[in-house]
């Protein structure tokens, strides 16, 4: 049976100035009916233009210039036969989509072929209604909505979408579409805005958009990746039942390798533009046979590895790409044999597997790789407390003005940060986790200052920050510094890297020597002996150079060859060197002096070569601009910058995620070596768990604004105590296709506004284990279940005029049922049991019983009456939970945990 998609031969490349940009460069790939293929690789390695190309959607300059994209539907070949005149582009039941017209194209996609794209936010039209963009998609597939291509008709389907309402019965089935995807009352929230929906609900718009036609082939480019833990587990989870219950193909593409070992049957490494591994997904995280599958797999980081081992070097240049093997000049096994000529591709496992590598070697020596960068331990020792927070709130007031007070606008604050503790220790790691929207960014500028806190104390090395002013914040924030998350945004694109780096320098007067630094030379002499050399090093070096544990050490090589000297200082000090000679002519003594320098601008301009060398980066990238370097050496850029003042504690915001696990590894490492040069203490805020492990020594956990849990690294991983972070650590992606994910702790929902948190534990409205009342029998899944229903009656979140309407009756037939409508709404005595039933039915997936279900039911009728007060009013009294009457509090100890269940 031919697959479902085949890609044959595929090039797709962009016109540029320097050349033609080789995105695509002759990749085969096939998607059976059913499978799920992975297309996982570093960022640049042609992923994303792949699936472009499969959706014929490649903008100018680019285009597809060779190969083909081919769909093979019996169906959509005979109705595309009966649709259009040329049907060159159609053989049999396979349909070359390469060779499609352009209006034939529109006519599979969304209909046949869906995309869910990378961000939802810009992806999705943020002046239309969520219900029109995808009633949009089956108007135009399902309802004949589609006209002749023209300037006039494209005009006509934007104007009137905006003032008219969506045709009944294709609102109908937008709504089921949203209920599918998992959308909280559907038939409320269908004429809302892409604003009013958190980042999981629009991805799942972005989803419902793309299933709405119930296509044949879904190609999801990066789902997950701006997603939480929590929300991208629900996602994956939510693709996966969709596709088992219409049966699609999935084409996934990430470069997440957790999501590609749960979701997938197959997988093919991309690099460069080329395919160079493909096989089940077993196979390739069991046996990678290609040294860059290995290598990015060896780049993850995991609960055994003390030390990550990153992929050197970047993605060649897709202009100018090496002969032979692409991936050869960063293999640690490459030969000569790997740079010349086509590279074939090669079987590997059993004979009933296609596990395929384009890789000249049948296998290669994987015992050594990685020994070079693996230290015995990192040597630090962790001191009194640097950093002490007590009670830190920040609040933003929505009410700015006396105009909008005037005008009524909500005068509530935004409780971003509410009464958080705790303390990091001198050279000490801490991390700081929990989803987006729970303050983990505000607390780190907010402990910083760069946003005056509202209240509470900030004490640093015993200097309570809230008592300074402004110039006495300023001189003690060059001992405090940040790094940011996205290093493009935060770095001026109109300042070169060696202009970003100096900027904090010169604002603080710097670099300065510390007079309680001493100095010393490490030299290595050759052609001479040692005592005929002289090395004076000045008491200011440490200005250059920096120093660890008090020391500053200028390393200097002096080599005599004949005549010759030769003098040479790895680091970038100035150099003043002297030769006595004999009366012959032979060299009779060396003096060397090493210095900083004399002029401040001198100093500044070494120091800042002296950072980009300790970041990792070369000292000719000093002259150029963000835009000319990879998101890895941005992000070194930033950390250059944060080091350039010498500081003692960083906060660093996020600083791998938006990097690849090769350039994430690099990084992790490039931090921890500076915070043992340097004895740095970090404040690692971060959503990525896996990466938090491996960099903390101990992680405090957030939820809306507060801390629930603190503990070592260790323990905190292996006896997680508050519920919360026991979802967050069961939703880890493990990137290991044989491991176990049955008890995965899926939470529902989104985390609630900051401007009106839950009373009690802010986390109960989620909670799986959240706590029944003493006096009531019922088990914890149908007590969480009636949790939830409470809470959409307090919101007035249930859309009983839909739920009625699909049931064959109305609200005012179930509110009077012959009685009269005051009578019925006061008592609730006249609904009907069919519309109770209805409603319960779309709240329960069973319903409750015994006295839960008699007041469950009650609540029922007073919601069909209107009367929503009342119905919440009953609900409280049965079922509230100790949770949400009272906090909890953080205990003391080394592990506490703020949750009744531990009180």
């Amino acid at each position: 049976m031919p697959p479902l998609l085949s890609l044959s031969d595929l090039h797709t490349q962009f016109s540029t100035e320097r050349g033609q940009v080789k995105a695509v460069d002759g990749i085969d790939l096939e998607v059976r009916e059913g499978e799920t293929v992975g297309l996982v690789g570093e960022s640049g390695s042609g992923k994303s233009v792949t699936a472009l190309s499969t959706m014929g959607l490649v903008d100018d300059p680019g285009e597809i210039v060779s190969g083909s994209v081919e769909l093979t539907d019996a169906r959509l070949a005979d109705e595309l036969r009966s649709r259009y005149d040329a049907t060159g582009f159609i053989s049999g039941d396979t349909i070359d989509l390469t060779a499609a017209p352009e209006e034939a194209l529109r006519f599979v996609r969304g209909r046949e072929v869906s995309m869910i794209f990378q961000d939802p936010m810009t992806s999705l039209n943020p002046s239309v209604t969520v219900g029109e963009q995808v009633a949009e998609s089956l108007r135009l597939h399902q309802y004949g909505g589609r006209r002749k291509d023209s300037w006039l008709n494209a005009v006509r389907e934007i104007i009137p979408k905006i003032s008219r309402d969506i045709d009944e019965e294709i609102r109908e089935e937008t709504i089921e579409v949203l209920e599918e995807v998992g959308i909280p009352e559907p038939g409320a929230r269908v004429d809302e805005y892409p604003h009013e929906f958190s980042g999981g609900m629009r991805q799942r718009v972005l989803i419902a958009i793309a299933l709405a036609c119930q296509p044949g082939l879904l190609v999801a480019d990066e789902p997950t990746t701006a997603l939480d833990v929590t929300i991208q587990a629900q996602i994956l989870d939510l693709i996966d039942d969709l596709q088992a219950e219409l049966g699609m193909s999935v084409l996934m593409i990430t470069h997440d390798l957790g999501v590609v070992a749960e979701t997938c049957d197959r997988v093919a490494v991309m690099y460069a533009g080329e395919i160079v591994e493909e096989g089940p997904v077993e196979e390739i995280f069991g046996n990678p046979s290609h040294p860059y599958t290995y290598t990015l797999l060896e780049s993850l980081p995991t609960e055994e590895k003390e030390r990550l081992t990153p992929i050197e070097g970047n993605v060649p240049d897709l202009i100018d790409m090496p002969t032979g093997c692409h991936f050869a000049p960063r293999c640690p096994w490459a030969t000569e044999e790997c740079t010349d000529g086509e590279i074939p591709y090669l079987q590997h496992g059993g004979e009933d597997i296609d596990h395929r590598s384009k890789c000249v070697m049948e296998s290669f020596d994987t015992g050594d790789y990685g020994d070079g960068a693996v230290s015995p331990g990192r040597s630090r020792s962790i001191g009194e407390p640097l950093v002490e927070i007590d009670g830190l709130r920040k609040y933003y007031e929505q009410a700015d003005s006396v105009l909008d007070r005037v005008l009524g606008a909500d005068d509530r604050s935004v409780k971003a940060v509410d009464g958080i503790d705790f303390t990091i220790n001198r050279g000490e790691t801490l991390g700081l986790v929990g989803e987006s929207g729970c303050g983990k960014s505000t607390a780190g500028r907010a402990l910083l200052h760069l946003t005056e806190p509202t209240d509470g104390r900030v004490v640093f090395a015993g200097t309570d920050l809230t008592d300074l002013d402004g110039s006495e914040l300023r001189k003690t924030r060059k001992d405090l510094q940040m790094i940011f998350q996205d290093p493009l945004s935060s770095l001026d694109p109109r300042q070169t890297v060696g202009q970003t780096i100096r900027e904090p320098l010169s604002i603080h007067d710097l670099p300065e020597s510390d007079p309680k630094v001493t100095t010393e030379a490490a030299v290595t002499v050759s052609g001479i002996a040692r005592d005929r050399v002289d090395v004076t090093v000045d008491n200011d070096i440490d200005a250059i150079v920096g120093s660890g544990d008090g020391v500053a050490t200028a390393h200097i090589d002096v080599t005599v060859t004949g005549d010759t000297v030769d003098v040479d200082v790895r680091e970038h000090l100035g150099v003043e060197g002297t030769v006595e000679r004999t009366d012959a002519g032979d060299i009779k003594r060396i003096s060397v002096k090493v210095s900083a320098g004399d002029s401040d601008r001198l100093r500044r301009q070494r120091r800042v070569r002296q950072l980009l060398e300790a970041v990792g980066l070369e000292v000719g990238q000093y002259d150029r601009y963000p835009h000319e370097l990879s998101g890895g050496q941005r992000q070194r850029v930033g950390i250059a910058r944060a080091l350039a003042v010498d500081p003692e504690f960083i906060v660093a915001d996020e600083p791998v995620s938006a990097l690849d696990v090769s350039v994430q590894a690099q990084i992790l490492n490039l931090m921890e070596d500076l915070q043992d040069r340097f004895d740095l203490t970090y404040l690692f805020i971060a959503h990525d768990l896996s990466v938090v492990r491996h960099i903390s020594d101990r992680v405090a956990v957030m939820y809306l604004g507060e801390i629930v849990e603190v503990a070592a690294t260790n323990e905190l991983f292996a006896d997680p105590q508050h519920p919360y972070t026991r979802a967050l650590l069961s939703a880890i992606p493990e990137p290991d296709p044989t491991a176990d994910t049955d008890d995965r702790v899926i939470l529902e929902g989104d985390v609630p506004s900051p401007i009106d948190p839950p009373s009690g534990c802010h986390f109960r409205t989620r909670c799986p284990s959240v706590i029944p009342p003493d006096d009531l029998d019922i088990e914890q899944e149908m007590y969480r279940a009636i949790m939830d229903y409470r809470q959409r009656v307090e919101r007035e979140a249930i859309d009983v005029e839909t739920i009625l309407e699909t049931a064959d009756t109305t609200p005012e037939q179930a509110a009077t049922d012959g009685g009269s409508a005051p009578t019925a709404q006061a008592t609730g005595d006249s609904v009907p049991l069919e519309a109770v039933e209805a409603v319960r039915n779309a709240q329960f997936d069973r319903p409750p019983e015994g006295r839960a279900g008699e007041v469950v039911d009650r609540s029922l009728k007073l919601v069909i009456g209107g009367q929503w007060e009342e119905a919440a009013e009953i609900l409280a009294e049965t079922f509230a939970s100790v949770c949400e009457r009272k906090d909890p509090t953080l205990s003391d100890g080394d592990h506490p945990a703020a949750c009744h269940l531990i009180d």
